[in-house]
């Protein structure tokens, strides 16, 4: 018998053909699931350094003056991080950690006034190797800056613009390497990553343009190699294609991009993922700062439920955007201070826990009757459709690690619909692959075409486990939050409304995401006040755990 299904596992066995090899898909077979001590070693991307007794923090410098900084930033937080440059109102609740930390925090220098180059260059000249640096032309030239971070890691010299190098002539520094006269295309970059790739770390890569000030402190101190590559330069991208080769499977791609979904489809086809971060400040300092929260969410049951009515999940999305979260997260923060009682479900990333504890504690501090599941996609930013069966299982394992770590046990994933029944075939394959894990109790799942409700409210089951697919999508055509009218609301919840009961099948249930860059919380406000009393909002968990005990385990789409 056991030959017999062996035979019939072969035959039914799917050769699909990808940019990078071949991949055989055998339905229900996946690789074991790691164990709970690998995934803990696996949850940590990066290498945390102790905190500094004394904290500098530097406020009011010039964009150029600020670079420099943070090349002096990232070399001294290879030791311990000591530099936190000040970015304004979400850095009060960062620099109060610190200080509950056991910091001292200095926010002048010992004639009492704000910290400069000047005074930072001889405090920490020990972390500056033969007192030398780098030039570069100024912060606004993507090449140029990136490039001369690329130094900074490989030789510890500090990263000046031409703007301050009289100011750093003036404390003895000796310059060591020019780069204001190189063009610095690709080939440049080529030859130098060909001979200085070995002084890379293997597991992240940051993809940053010039005008984003944050990540480069973080790339100086844990060894990140940064470029930037627009998607429309195919050249360019060759480039990019074997930095996301050299790295290990199910790596970590910081910073953003100018074609959100070329760039992120090919990064996942590499097995990769991104977290949007290109405005993530001081994570070379908050990474340091591991405050122990609790878990963000627990393992959810069914509730009881009226077969009178239609059972809904409100999901704000875009929870994969480090930057957003650290920034302010303010439609959460205005969200709760309507002290309502909807508990609305939000997208949030696993590995905030590891950029910045500060930003999840947080959340959980006003969270109220609110809850968490995993962003899009798990890990970070990917397309599991574009991932051969290997990576997707390397992604899965990191998936799994960082929500293990954090406590999350939903996850979100985003991917193109299923065309034929082949693709939802191997689509629900892969799905297996989270599914194995006991810490993800199941999924939902943003299927990209019409705003992620493509899906049509689809769902799948795997290791008897379900995901649910977006069924309608509270998102403004127009893109512009301006557009979004109290008439075109009435319309959507009118919609909403219309939705049968029946806890039975999957035509009782549904999800609406929530676009936040068009539907604020007074938007969202409006549209529950207008949904009827037959529609009952859910946290995702348990409208998840109410599927799961109420239908069939098969997929099935809405009548």
């Amino acid at each position: 018998m056991t030959f017999f299904k062996t035979a019939i596992a072969l035959f039914l066995s799917i050769i699909m053909f990808i940019s990078n090899g071949i991949t055989i898909l055998v339905p229900g077979v996946v690789d074991d699931p790691l164990i709970v001590s690998e995934l803990e070693e696996l949850a940590g991307t990066f290498d945390v350094k102790p905190l500094a007794k004394e904290i500098v923090v530097v406020n009011g410098v010039s964009k150029d003056e600020r670079a420099a900084i943070q090349s002096l930033q990232g070399l001294v937080g290879r030791e311990e991080a000591s530099i936190f440059i000040n970015y304004g109102q979400d850095s009060v609740t960062e620099l109060k950690d610190l200080e509950a930390a056991g910091c001292t925090l200095l926010y002048t220098d010992e004639n009492g006034k704000n910290w400069t180059l000047e005074t930072l260059v001889p405090r920490y000249a020990d972390h500056i190797r033969d007192h030398g640096y780098v030039l570069y032309t100024d912060s606004d030239t993507t090449e140029q800056i990136n490039m001369a971070f690329n130094y900074t890691t490989v030789f510890g010299w500090l990263a000046v613009p031409q703007s301050v190098e009289e100011r750093v002539k003036a404390l003895g520094m000796d310059k060591k390497e020019d780069l204001t006269d190189n063009v610095l295309d690709f080939a440049e970059q080529r030859e130098f990553y060909s001979e200085y790739k070995d002084e890379f770390c293997k597991d992240a890569l940051v993809h940053l343009y010039a005008d984003a000030s944050g990540l480069r402190d973080l790339a100086v101190q844990q060894k990140i190699f940064i470029t930037f590559v627009e998607d429309d330069d195919y050249l360019a991208r060759t480039f990019r294609d074997r930095l996301f080769k050299d790295l290990e499977p199910a790596s970590m791609i910081l910073g953003w991009c100018k074609f959100e979904i070329k760039y992120t489809e090919h990064a996942s086809m590499f097995g990769h993922y991104v977290i949007p971060s290109d405005h993530s400040f001081n994570v070379s300092v908050l990474t340091c700062n591991r405050i122990a929260t609790e878990p963000m969410a627990e393992k959810a049951t069914a509730p009881e439920l009226d077969p009178s009515k239609h059972y809904i999940s409100i999901v704000y999305s875009d929870g994969d955007n480090a930057q957003w979260i650290s920034n302010g997260f303010r439609e959460f923060y205005t969200w709760q201070s309507y002290n309502l009682d909807t508990p609305v479900t939000w997208t949030f990333a696993p590995q905030m826990s590891e950029f910045s504890a500060t930003a999840v504690k947080k959340a959980l501090d006003n969270k109220g009757s609110l809850s968490f599941i995993s962003g899009p996609s798990g890990a970070g930013y990917a397309r599991i459709d574009k991932m051969s069966a290997k990576n997707v299982s390397k992604f899965a394992d990191k998936t799994a690690a960082v929500m293990l770590d954090s406590g999350i046990r939903v996850v979100t994933l985003l991917n193109d619909i299923p065309r034929t029944a082949y693709g939802h075939w191997v689509y629900n394959n892969k799905l297996e692959y989270f599914a194995r894990y006991d810490n993800i109790d199941g999924g939902i799942l943003q299927m990209d075409g019409d705003r992620y409700s493509a899906g049509r409210g689809r769902i799948y089951f795997a290791n008897d486990k379900p995901f649910l697919s977006v069924r309608f999508s509270l998102w403004h055509p127009s893109g512009d939050a301006s557009q979004v009218t109290t008439e075109w609301l009435d319309e959507q919840a009118e919609v909403v409304n219309s939705y049968p009961a029946d806890i039975n099948s999957i035509n009782g249930y549904s999800v609406i995401n929530v676009h936040p860059w068009t539907v604020g919380p007074d938007d969202l406000a409006y549209f529950v006040s207008k949904l009827d009393e037959d529609v009952v909002v859910l946290p995702a968990a348990e409208l998840l755990a109410a599927v799961s005990q109420n239908i069939e385990h098969k997929k099935a789409i809405p009548d």
